[in-house]
Parts: C-alpha cells; sequence; structure tokens
C-alpha cells in the first residue's frame, strides 16, 4: 500500500547510450504503486524521435527538456508540467545531469546511477583519455570492447544481450553522443544543480568526498560491493529500488526551483 506521509513524485527513468527503457522495467514496476513511473528512451535511441540537427549532448538534453516541460503523456495541458525526479543511468544521467542545471524548474531530483561524473582531475583526465579511443577506427570493436569490461562477469548470456542491443545503434546517435560525454568536464554543472542529487556508484571513478564539496546537495552511495557491474539497476534491482525509496521524500516540486 501507498504511504500517505509519502508523497507521490513525478519520476522519469532514463537508460544509458544505445540501451533501451525497458532495462528500467523492474525498477518501474517496483515503484509504479508509489510514484508516478515513466521510462524514456534517450532521444534517437529504438524508435524516439531524434533530437533535430546533428546529435550532440546538449541536443539530446534540449530535446528531452522539452518532453518533460509537456509533462507526462495523457496528462492535462492547463499549466506547466510537474517537476520530475530524473533517475539516469550511465550517459542517461549526464543527460539529465545538463537537463537540472540548464533548466531547473524541470527538476525535483537527480539520481545519476554509475554516470561518468569524474569529479577529481585525474578521473577526470583518465575520462577524457577514452574520448580519444572512443573517435578512432575500429569503432564497433572499441564499442563492443568497452561495453563487454563495463559489464563485468555476472550472466554473460544478457551481458552479450544488452551489448547487441547498444551496437545496433545508429553510430551518427551513439557516437557523438558518447564522445561528448567523454569529453565533458561535469563539474561545472554539479555544482549548478540546485535539487537533491544522488550518486550511485558500482565502477565509474566518483569521488563522494570531492562531489560533497563540490556539492552540498549531492551525497554518493557506494554500491561496488554488490559487483553488479555498471548496470547496477539490471542485475541488482532491489538494491537500487531501496536507495530511490529512500531518497524520493527529500524531492519536491519546488526541489529544483532557484531560489
Amino acid at each position: 500500500m501507498t504511504d500517505p506521509r509519502r508523497p507521490r513524485r513525478r519520476v522519469v527513468l532514463l537508460p544509458g547510450a544505445g540501451c533501451d527503457a525497458g532495462q528500467w522495467s523492474a525498477v518501474a514496476a517496483a515503484l509504479a504503486g508509489e510514484h508516478d513511473v515513466e521510462a524514456r528512451d534517450l532521444p534517437g535511441h529504438h524508435g524516439a524521435p531524434p533530437p533535430p540537427g546533428p546529435v550532440s549532448l546538449e541536443a539530446v538534453a534540449a530535446h528531452l527538456a522539452g518532453a518533460l516541460a509537456d509533462g507526462p503523456a495523457g496528462a492535462p495541458a492547463d499549466g506547466p508540467a510537474e517537476p520530475a525526479v530524473l533517475v539516469g543511468h550511465s550517459t542517461g544521467g549526464v543527460v539529465a545531469l545538463v537537463v537540472a542545471a540548464r533548466c531547473p524548474e524541470l527538476v525535483a531530483g537527480l539520481v545519476l546511477v554509475d554516470s561518468n561524473v569524474p569529479v577529481t582531475a585525474d578521473a577526470l583526465a583518465a575520462k577524457r583519455a577514452r574520448a580519444d579511443a572512443v573517435r578512432s577506427e575500429p569503432w564497433p570493436d572499441v564499442l563492443v570492447a568497452s561495453m563487454r569490461a563495463a559489464w563485468g562477469e555476472r550472466e554473460p548470456q544478457r551481458r552479450e544481450e544488452v551489448v547487441a542491443g547498444i551496437a545496433a545503434t545508429p553510430e551518427e546517435v551513439l557516437r557523438p553522443l558518447w564522445t561528448d560525454v567523454l569529453e565533458l568536464d561535469p563539474r561545472p554543472l554539479l555544482a549548478a544543480v540546485r535539487a537533491p542529487l544522488l550518486h550511485l556508484r558500482t565502477t565509474r571513478d566518483v569521488d563522494a568526498a570531492a562531489l560533497a564539496a563540490l556539492n552540498p546537495r549531492a551525497r554518493s552511495v557506494d554500491l561496488r560491493h554488490l559487483a553488479a557491474g555498471h548496470w547496477p539497476h539490471l542485475l541488482e534491482p532491489d538494491a537500487v529500488t531501496a536507495r530511490l525509496r529512500a531518497f524520493l521524500p527529500a524531492t519536491g516540486p519546488a526541489a529544483g526551483v532557484v531560489a
């Protein structure tokens, strides 16, 4: 049963680059009785309309912001849309971060699920070095090797299914988006977020103390002990759901609005 003391939130779940919204199905089902949950494909992914013009991180974020401002499908259009709690995996989290920093009125809370948002100089340099590999050839080999390594050792058959879906994403969508994410210095964006912010770490190098120093609204939860690789919402959905349940009451319709 829904606890009347815990108000419903609009929760938007975003997958990573090349991934599909169905990867959030277990988490979405667990939260659906408590919150208004939407799982959205990233623009240009899996049949979702692409942003106009060339694909870039900023273009994808702007396209998402427009969709959020329109409100959920079927919602009345007689006023501004309810601010959403954005929950993004990997690149989906980076897209959500851009939206939260640029359009605070749309965002009541932000959750980054193992998103690559380093806040120390060494980790940022290591991330940017990977962009050179993404720009190199052969592109498919770089992509597949990186995704397999990020998954880890558990459930190899499922890993290959996920990697195949990523590899099938059009290069003109995935490659520039991933390159932008790797080249991005996320620190100014993280500092600009005015909504409560939660980072769930499994594989990406994001220092919790440095993140909290950058933005006092941010906190990080280390889930590396789960050995769930880069997709904890797929391999350990109950653990991710529990963290979301604990975080959501701290969010609210006005949380993302700068006073």
